[in-house]
C-alpha cells in the first residue's frame, strides 16, 4: 500500500512534488518523496545478464568513431556559405536535413540514403567521406550533433531542440535491435545508466574534442542545449523546435529556406512535400543510417546487416510512455542541473515558450 502511494502520488517529478506543496504540508513525506522520486538504479540492482548486456552495450558505444575523423571534423576548412544541422541524438537531424537537402537542390532524391549527400561531420571519414569535397550543389550541408562550442567557425548553423522526453525514448528505440538485442536491455536501465550517465570520454579520448560522438548521453545532450540557447539571437543561427516542426512544418520549411538562401516558390512547396511524414514513411530506407552502419557495424563487432530494419522516421505517438516517473525525475533533475541554471527556465516547455516569447515580438 506506501509502495503503490508513492508510486502514484509522489514519483511525476521532484519539481511537480515541490510545485504542489507537498512539503509545505507533510516535509517529513515530502523529503522522502524528493529522494525517492532522484533516486538512480545501482548497478547491483540489475540482474547479471543485463548488466553483461550494457557493458557490451558501452564497448560497442566507445568504438563508434574513431580520433582520425573527428580531427578532419574539427579542422574543416569552412566556407562562410557552410550550413550546419547541428542537433541532439534523435532530436529531428534526419528531417532538418532532408529539409534543407529538398531546399536546396528543388527536390533531388537520387542517392540510396540522406549520408550519401549530406555528410555526417564526425564520421564521414570513417564512412569513406571527406567534407572537404563539393557535395551535389551548394550550400553545402553537414550533419552534426557536436554543440556550439566544438563545431567548425565561420559557417551558418541551424539547431533543432526537442523535449528530453522524446530524445531519450527515442534513442532507446533505434538502438534496441542493433547495438543491443532486442529485449536484453530495459528502457529504464538504458535511460538511466546510459542516457543519462556516459557523459565522460573514455581513456583513449583524453578530452571533449575527440570524444565518439555515439558517447553523447542526457547530460551532454543538455550542454548541448545551453550552447545553442547562448547564441540564439546570432545572425547565422536559426533556432528551430522540434514540436514546431510537427505543428507547422510549412512555417518552418519557409524559415529555413530563407534562412539558407532559398526563395524559389517550387523548390519551397517541394521540400514540404519531400519532408512531410507521409513521403518520408514511403521513402524510410533513405533515410535509416544505412550508409553509416554498413561501413562502421564491423569495426564494433557487429554483422554488416545490424540494425538495417530500425526506421529514423518517427512515428506520430512518440514514446514517453516507456519513461517510468524515477527516470522522468532524474532527466528533470539533469535538466534543473544544467539547462535551468543556465536559461532561467525550469521546464523544457517553458524553454520553448520564452524563445517564441521573445520572437514575437
Amino acid at each position: 500500500m506506501w509502495s503503490q502511494e508513492l508510486e502514484c502520488t509522489a514519483l511525476p517529478t521532484s519539481e511537480h512534488v515541490v510545485r504542489q506543496g507537498t512539503g509545505a504540508h507533510y516535509p517529513r513525506l515530502h523529503c522522502l518523496l524528493v529522494q525517492l522520486a532522484t533516486m538512480d538504479l545501482v548497478e547491483d540492482t540489475i540482474p547479471d545478464d543485463e548488466l553483461k548486456q550494457l557493458q557490451v552495450l558501452r564497448g560497442r558505444r566507445s568504438r563508434f568513431g574513431t580520433p582520425e575523423s573527428m580531427q578532419l571534423a574539427l579542422e574543416l576548412g569552412t566556407r562562410p556559405t557552410d550550413v550546419f544541422i547541428s542537433t541532439n541524438l534523435k532530436a529531428g537531424t534526419t528531417w532538418m536535413t532532408q529539409i534543407c537537402h529538398q531546399l536546396r537542390t528543388g527536390g533531388h532524391m537520387e542517392f540510396g540514403e540522406i549520408t550519401e549527400v549530406v555528410p555526417y561531420l564526425e564520421l564521414a571519414h570513417d564512412v569513406g567521406q571527406a567534407c572537404d569535397d563539393e557535395q551535389t550543389c551548394n550550400p553545402r550541408l553537414f550533419k552534426t550533433h557536436l554543440d556550439a562550442n566544438s563545431c567548425p567557425s565561420g559557417g551558418k548553423y541551424i539547431t533543432v531542440l526537442r523535449n528530453p522526453y522524446d530524445m531519450a525514448p527515442s534513442l532507446f528505440k533505434f538502438l534496441e535491435g542493433w547495438l543491443f538485442e532486442e529485449g536484453s536491455i530495459s528502457p529504464q536501465v538504458f535511460m538511466q545508466q546510459v542516457w543519462l550517465k556516459e557523459t565522460l570520454p573514455p581513456p583513449e579520448y583524453p578530452d571533449a574534442a575527440t570524444r565518439p560522438v555515439a558517447v553523447q548521453g542526457g547530460c551532454l545532450a543538455m550542454e548541448h542545449i545551453v550552447s545553442w540557447w547562448k547564441r540564439r539571437h546570432e545572425s547565422n543561427v536559426l533556432m528551430v523546435f522540434y514540436e514546431d516542426m510537427r505543428e507547422d512544418l510549412e512555417r518552418e520549411v519557409r524559415r529555413a529556406a530563407q534562412f539558407i538562401g532559398v526563395t524559389d516558390p517550387s523548390a519551397i512547396s517541394t521540400a514540404l512535400e519531400r519532408s512531410s511524414y507521409k513521403f518520408m514513411s514511403e521513402h524510410s530506407s533513405q533515410f535509416d543510417d544505412n550508409l553509416l552502419k554498413r561501413m562502421c557495424n564491423g569495426s564494433i563487432g557487429l554483422p554488416k546487416s545490424a540494425g538495417m530494419q530500425n526506421s529514423k522516421v518517427a512515428t506520430a505517438g512518440g514514446k514517453q510512455g516507456l519513461l517510468s516517473p524515477r527516470t522522468k525525475a532524474l532527466i528533470d533533475k539533469a535538466f534543473s542541473d544544467s539547462v535551468s541554471q543556465a536559461t532561467g527556465c525550469s521546464t523544457y516547455a517553458e524553454l520553448r515558450a520564452k524563445w517564441h516569447q521573445e520572437n514575437s515580438r
